[in-house]
């Protein structure tokens, strides 16, 4: 896994250039991943497998594992160590690089408004999220961005008939302390929510936190990776487990939240606190941190602005995370409607419409990085 982060390989921009979509649904377990192929195919870990060498078989490329890792329900069965695989592991191998080369259709972002089968205007649901996230909410994107596109998708394949209009306000505190709280949207998204579980009750929260407790979530409409990030040749980083990792010297950035280190047991107390994620991977490169800890399309396209990315690879250990769309609990109606888009993310995920989604951003991602 320990491998560069090279602009993208000639085998993955050959497999762009040459893969024509034809379909996403899944084919039955093989000994061994095809090639490459344009269907979610399942697929059974085998003896010796790792998921980078899972993902150089499948995808054509070795770091492009965590498009496997992060598909949904695959990070479940893995944990935190991508590396560590048991023979028998269920898992989903997402459409090729290039095989998705448009977004799906869907009726939410058409300009006629639906009706319903009296011929009635039906409901609006008011959505609001931010902006300059990519490549999950960005209006430099197409369709606003990944976790836009699989709202209005989801939406579409629920039972609730309704229009979905979705604003982009660049405040996120002011989504969850003021606008979806007092009902001038009805939800908001993508959030990172606390395991609760975890941590037992809200006031244990970081303040910052706490006011997540006050609404309720949506099934994952995203998995994410927060990547470690090292140096390449750290021949003293001989890591093997994420205990291990725990012991050493990791720079977060100021400001962004630590809650799911904390659930995945580091210490808080003992990180390196950057001013900015280039401020950590310049003490990265000065031996003055051993990881830095990032969403790994952050800390890539950190890396790559910063022309560092011959200097820097990911390491064998992460932490999943989910994004979510969220209701305010006390609010019926938008609860409900929440219910209506889990039952149709379950439906796109079924039909192959989420890994069309997810793979064309994540195509658009690699796009954008070689275009540097």
């Amino acid at each position: 896994m320990k491998t560069p982060l090279p602009r993208m390989s000639g085998l993955a921009v050959a497999l762009f250039a040459a893969i024509q979509f034809s379909g996403t649904i899944a084919t039955p377990a093989t000994a061994a991943p095809g090639v490459c192929t344009n269907t979610v195919q399942d697929y059974s870990v085998a003896s010796g497998d790792t998921l980078s060498k899972i993902a150089r078989a499948s995808l054509g490329d070795s770091l492009m594992w965590p498009r496997i890792y992060e598909y949904p329900g695959n990070a479940d069965v893995i944990g935190t160590n991508p590396d560590l695989l048991l023979i028998g592991m269920p898992l989903r191998i997402p459409p090729c690089p290039g095989s998705v080369e448009s977004l799906p259709k869907t009726a939410s972002v058409q300009t006629e408004s639906k009706t319903t089968a009296a011929g009635l205007k039906p409901l609006t649901i008011y959505v609001v999220t931010g902006d300059n996230w990519p490549p999950f909410t960005d209006t430099k994107w197409p369709n606003d961005g990944m976790a836009t596109e699989i709202i209005r998708a989801a939406f579409d394949a629920s039972d609730i008939g309704a229009n979905v209009e979705i604003d982009i306000i660049d405040d996120w505190n002011a989504q969850v302390t003021s606008l979806v709280k007092k009902d001038r949207y009805q939800m908001t998204f993508p959030w990172a929510m606390p395991n609760m579980d975890f941590w037992q009750s809200c006031d244990r929260l970081p303040e910052p936190m706490q006011i997540r407790c006050e609404y309720s979530k949506s099934k994952p409409i995203v998995n994410t990776t927060q990547v470690f990030f090292q140096e390449v040749g750290r021949s003293d980083l001989n890591d093997t487990s994420l205990e291990d990792v725990k012991k050493r010297r990791i720079c977060r950035p100021k400001g962004y939240s630590t809650f799911d280190m904390v659930e995945a047991g580091f210490s808080i107390e003992h990180l390196v606190v950057g001013s900015s994620p280039q401020d950590c991977f310049q003490r990265l490169l000065e031996g003055r941190a051993d990881y830095v800890a990032l969403n790994r399309f952050v800390g890539l396209a950190v890396s790559y602005d910063m022309g560092i990315s011959d200097s820097i690879e990911m390491s064998n250990f992460s932490v999943p995370g989910t994004l979510h769309l969220l209701a305010y609990a006390t609010n019926d109606e938008s609860n409900r409607y929440l219910d209506e888009f889990n039952i149709g993310l379950d439906r796109i995920i079924a039909n192959g419409v989420y890994s069309q989604i997810v793979s064309f951003f994540n195509d658009e991602f690699s796009r954008r990085l070689v275009e540097k």
